[in-house]
């Protein structure tokens, strides 16, 4: 019998390893490098897996997804940077395209609703038939990992319809539709919910990254069914970067702060949050220099991070805080390598993006989290380091060097607790991926 099954398995990854299209799709594309990371992590796996694959990036932004992973890609719909636009096809554009992004980007804001009113449903018909022409040649398509059960931004019209319009045409045209290690909420809107659960019916596999997000799909979308949990896929990324670190007589400390309430990115923009976050910041890090630290400033998103990082700079600037020589490293950050790159010069970790927090804990680094969302504490508590978790709305600064100083002492405990709970992540998501493309099932779930 076990003979049998062996055949059975070798002439199944023989299938998958004839030149399979896979699409791998995500909200990725705009310099959110956890996002990125993402995808990296499920790129290796596919090629370690399936090493014949022809895989396809759908996403957000398409030329960057080429840029950044190498892959051919596609536009996921009408929330990408052109709409259903393909790269490189502007020439064959129809009149009705070239309409809508004229309207788009008038100078008149009457005018662009005008167009949203009047052109946006046939575009979205004609974006949608060319979508379905696209799906129809695959084998698999993967909605890879993120939280991408939410509509935080956006609304039901943005990720939620998405992921039920790409669902419903692997439906039609017989493609195994996978969810993988997605997270869940907020979803507002009654549309969201109802968007979010005919995916997740559709899907072939579905699994959560967490236990929270099983509950909030159960509890929030009535949609209970025996899916697995599987840690988030950026725990499964395999590392090659330089390890060398700068000489410091004291632990090297990274700390990346992020758009907290930002007005010019946040959904729920507040000047007076953000800058009250900036300042407790200010504070914790010149303490941090006049302590004598070395500081290593990373950004887990590409663009926008970096105002923050720019305006935490120039409020240190303007308080007169002078670092000796050397004290900050600060280096540009485009990339997920080059995050990884900086983040292991570092011995403990500020970070505040969620990311941020699981990179560093993948590279065993201990870890201070400012949590603004419980995504972050649920991590924090899995991987045993609850203590070492502040609320970022209503931290203060002496509690946080408090926090920051029991870290320092126990970092070595630290460091074990979280290698050993990151490896028991990796073979969880090594169990997973050998599920989803050595076992393969055409059936979708019932």
């Amino acid at each position: 019998m076990s003979a049998v099954k062996h055949v059975k398995g070798s002439e199944r990854m023989s299938s998958m390893n004839s030149s399979k299209k896979i699409g791998i799709m995500g909200p990725f594309g705009f310099g959110n490098l956890g996002d990125a990371a993402i995808q990296e992590a499920m790129l290796q796996h596919v090629r370690e897996h399936v090493p014949n694959a022809q895989i396809y990036g759908f996403s957000l932004n398409p030329e960057d997804t080429e840029e950044r992973h190498g892959i051919p890609s596609y536009p996921i719909g009408r929330m990408a940077k052109d709409g259903w636009r393909i790269p490189g096809e502007a020439a064959d554009a129809t009149f009705l395209e070239r309409l809508m992004v004229r309207f788009r980007t008038h100078n008149s804001a009457i005018v662009r609703k005008f167009g949203r009113i009047f052109f946006a449903m046939p575009a979205e018909f004609v974006g949608l038939a060319r979508a379905s022409r696209i799906l129809k040649g695959f084998d698999m398509f993967i909605v890879s990992g993120g939280g991408q059960l939410d509509d935080y931004w956006g609304g039901p019209f943005h990720h939620p319809y998405t992921l039920f319009v790409w669902s419903l045409l692997a439906r039609r045209h017989k493609v195994p539709f996978y969810i993988v290690s997605v997270g869940a909420g907020p979803l507002n809107a009654p549309l969201s919910r109802l968007f979010d659960k005919w995916a997740l019916s559709l899907a072939t596999y579905r699994s959560y990254r967490d236990a929270d997000s099983k509950r909030f799909v159960k509890n929030v979308l009535g949609f209970d069914r025996n899916d697995p949990v599987y840690p988030d896929l950026a725990h499964s990324i395999k590392v090659n970067v330089p390890t060398s670190k700068p000489h410091s007589d004291k632990p090297i400390i990274g700390l990346g702060p992020m758009t907290y309430f930002d007005p010019r990115v946040w959904p729920e923009s507040d000047s007076a949050i953000y800058s009250n976050y900036l300042s407790k910041l200010a504070d914790f890090t010149t303490w941090l220099i006049d302590e004598g630290y070395k500081i290593v400033f990373f950004t887990g998103e590409a663009v926008h991070d970096r105002w923050t990082v720019d305006d935490l700079r120039q409020l240190l600037d303007e308080r007169g805080v002078k670092p000796t020589a050397g004290q900050i490293i600060d280096e540009p950050i485009d990339t997920v390598e080059q995050l990884l790159s900086q983040l292991v010069k570092t011995d403990i970790v500020i970070a505040s993006r969620f990311h941020g927090v699981l990179l560093s804990l993948r590279l065993y680094k201990p870890v201070l989290a400012l949590s603004y969302h419980k995504k972050i504490n649920e991590l924090m508590a899995d991987t045993g380091q609850s203590s070492y978790c502040l609320s970022i709305a209503d931290f203060q600064v002496e509690a946080l060097k408090e926090r920051f100083k029991a870290l320092e002492a126990n970092r070595m405990e630290a460091n074990a607790q979280i290698t050993q709970r990151i490896q028991t992540y990796q073979a969880a998501l090594d169990e997973q991926y050998t599920t989803i493309f050595a076992n393969r099932q055409d059936q979708h779930a019932s």
